[in-house]
């Protein structure tokens, strides 16, 4: 091909950025997006697509997955690929509790060996911190390797998960030294295993139980107290899956003062409610549990008002045998407590559809605000824009093709992971993924993987270009 020719030109799409949406064709060649100055002709294309009638999205970025259970980085990243994500960023946490020996950064290097060979989709690192990893050597050492954000429970005491206060602290102030950014899963977990053992002594394990152990007031403690922190140490904090509805005023108490704060939710926490855990006990157990209605309208209320920066899967995927002691249809399987179930659920394929279908197409959000929640602020947070979350010139060409009118409905059935069932079972959306472009190359295209794994390239999170940095870019 010569210097006039494209590999792909997306015609006739409407092309939604953070900014608005524009009527445009996109110019893809080399990998990249290129600008569109008239150069290029639609006879020299390797070939043209047809988006007539649907949305050119950047590439979804999910920044917030577990692919180490039942769902490996393989089979997450497929499953991804067909949910319009182009780019994840797992958590990776030093598996000491699980009998193997190693750091942080051991881990790290092992899952980027499997990663290299199986991924279908770019990937950036978290690292997890738990409270006997050595935070001095391990956070200047991940900060070389390009893992830049760090997170750390404030809960699970007795899973060995939860960071003391005191290492929390010095964890952050050696991010804030050299260019990271902190991460917390805000719960107070000691009085969280004070209500459980309530609650166990009491005989009440059943479903019914398991959202009055965790209520939403120690979510807010811990938030409050993890920004605190924060401003002390200089830290920039990102909170993950916000799901109560009092956090819109922990937030709205930070922001616009010395901490940099951004704040995650997640799907489940826009729209599904603890009705679910009632329904199907084990299936629907994740932390923060599902909370109320009021809670899902408070968390459509901060993505709109620029409060909340990002929605992220929380991806973990189980197979429903490894859940629990309840099955599908909420039937006991057996004597089981709801407090030895597993945690977690698989979110990311449904997670823009559900998106889309709740937050655009009911008024609670419009489309640009949707990519920046879920394409340009995780980008720009970790340090990965505007080569990933944009279809501006010189940027990944990472694009999503979004079917606007297409009805269908939710079920496991239809998902490409391992595990074998969704809490969106069911549920009927309008709106959905057609085409998935990485890097200048279709992966999924009318619900048919086309690339190969081992394709996918590590990216190093850029401090210099983080949200927080001096040289960053605007969190919208």
């Amino acid at each position: 091909m010569n210097d006039r020719s494209a590999d792909y030109i997306i015609r006739g799409g409407l092309v939604a950025r953070g900014s608005g949406i524009t009527r445009e064709d996109i110019i893809v060649k080399d990998g990249k997006i290129r600008a569109n100055d008239g150069r290029y002709r639609e006879a020299d294309a390797g070939r043209i697509i047809d988006a007539s009638g649907v949305y050119v999205l950047p590439g979804i970025v999910d920044a917030h997955n577990h692919p180490v259970y039942a769902d490996r980085i393989e089979t997450f990243s497929m499953s991804a690929a067909f949910g319009g994500i182009t780019t994840v960023i797992p958590f990776i946490a030093n598996r000491r509790r699980e009998g193997v020996e190693g750091t942080v950064s051991d881990m790290i290097r092992e899952f980027q060996d499997e990663a290299a060979a199986t991924s279908y989709l770019d990937y950036a690192i978290h690292a997890i911190l738990l409270g006997d990893d050595d935070v001095d050597e391990q956070v200047p050492e991940l900060m070389d390797m390009g893992v830049i954000s760090f997170k750390m429970y404030m809960t699970y005491p007795r899973r060995g998960m939860m960071m003391p206060d005191e290492r929390m602290l010095r964890a952050m102030e050696l991010a804030a030294a050299d260019g990271g950014i902190a991460m917390v899963h805000a719960e107070n977990g000691y009085c969280i295993d004070y209500l459980v053992d309530r609650a166990i002594e009491a005989g009440n394990t059943g479903r019914e139980h398991y959202a009055p152990s965790q209520p939403r007031i120690l979510e807010i403690e811990a938030a409050n107290r993890a920004a605190t922190y924060a401003q002390v140490t200089g830290c920039p904090l990102y909170i993950v899956h916000l799901s109560a509805r009092e956090m819109i005023g922990v937030l709205e108490r930070f922001r616009g003062g010395d901490v940099r704060l951004f704040a995650e939710t997640c799907p489940q926490y826009l729209d599904l409610t603890n009705k679910a855990m009632l329904d199907f006990g084990a299936l629907a157990k994740i932390g923060p549990p599902l909370r109320e209605r009021e809670d899902n309208e408070a968390m459509w209320r901060g993505l709109s008002s620029h409060l909340i920066d990002t929605i992220a899967s929380d991806f973990c995927g189980h197979k429903r045998s490894q859940k629990g002691s309840y099955d599908f249809e909420g039937e006991p399987d057996g004597e089981g407590s709801i407090f030895d179930a597993t945690f977690g659920g698989n979110w990311a394929e449904q997670m823009l559809c559900v998106a889309y279908h709740e937050g655009v197409n009911k008024g609670r959000i419009t489309l640009p605000r949707l990519v920046q929640v879920m394409c340009e602020n995780p980008a720009k947070i970790f340090g990965l824009y505007p080569q990933k979350g944009s279809l501006d010139p010189g940027a990944d060409a990472d694009i999503a093709l979004f079917d606007p009118a297409a009805r269908h409905t939710l079920s496991a059935e239809a998902q490409h992971c391992v595990a074998d069932f969704t809490m969106f079972e069911g549920k009927e959306v309008i709106g959905q993924p057609v085409l998935t472009m990485q890097r200048g190359e279709i992966i999924v295209e009318n619900g048919v993987m086309h690339r190969p794994k081992g394709r996918a390239n590590y990216l190093p999170g850029n401090r210099d270009l983080a949200a927080y940095a001096p040289a960053g870019y605007k969190v919208l």
